[in-house]
């Protein structure tokens, strides 16, 4: 599985970095940063974002 936030749509709300429960979203500053190996619920934090900035795909998908 992949996830990944698509700066090209992000409008840095932090509802994704708020929904993160084991630092597997933060915002440095200027960007969100996603640790996939947090044990997170990366679906719920997808379905959270308002612009569908954060995506999931399977590991043969490949991200723009």
């Amino acid at each position: 599985m992949k996830i990944f936030c698509d700066e090209k749509i992000c409008v840095r709300c932090l509802a994704c970095a708020g929904e993160s429960e084991f630092g597997g979203v933060i915002f440095d500053g200027n960007r969100i940063v996603i640790d996939r190996t947090r044990p997170e619920d990366w679906q719920t934090i997808a379905a959270i974002c308002p612009t569908g900035a954060i995506k999931i795909l399977s590991d043969d998908e490949e991200s723009d």
